[in-house]
């Protein structure tokens, strides 16, 4: 998660290998985890509507496509009540996130914007590099939850 939000905050791309990582990596550790097949079918479930849903707002123009597979990458590791948590601390992070923007895209001179990426982040109007908000999201939630499949590893 956090090579995806340095990733889209300085060029606004998510690597798909990040998204392959992240997929890749659950189903190399659900067979160690003691998971039931219900509850491999249930992360499956989770993580295709959270697909399903990218794909609606990548169409629609509400989120780009790095984000929308990110977005589906990361929900595969949730259950249904770790998805809710994911989603109000996402749209927290990233109602944060809009508001940085604005005010900086308001405020920071254009002289202090020494970097192309910096560049981009503050003076591109259309984009906004949600990966951060999906991040942020994301380890909040391994955080909180008790069915996260790593902490099966060590318990």
């Amino acid at each position: 998660m956090l090579a995806a939000s340095w990733n889209d905050m300085t060029s606004m791309k998510i690597p798909n290998w990040i998204s392959l990582a992240l997929l890749g990596g659950f189903l190399m550790i659900a067979p160690f985890v003691d998971m039931s097949w219900g509850a491999f079918g249930t992360h499956i479930l989770v993580g295709l509507l959270c697909f399903v849903i990218g794909i609606i707002l990548f169409a629609v123009g509400g989120m780009g496509g790095g984000d929308a597979k990110l977005f589906a990458a990361t929900a595969i590791w949730w259950v249904w009540s770790d998805l809710l948590v994911y989603v109000i601390f996402t749209a927290i992070a990233g109602g944060a996130l809009a508001l940085f923007l604005l005010l900086g895209r308001q405020f920071i001179p254009v002289k202090l914007l020494t970097t192309d990426w910096m560049h981009r982040l503050f003076k591109d109007e259309k984009r906004m590099p949600y990966g951060l908000a999906l991040a942020f999201g994301a380890i909040v939630t391994m955080l909180r939850t008790e069915t996260y499949p790593i902490a099966a590893l060590f318990s």
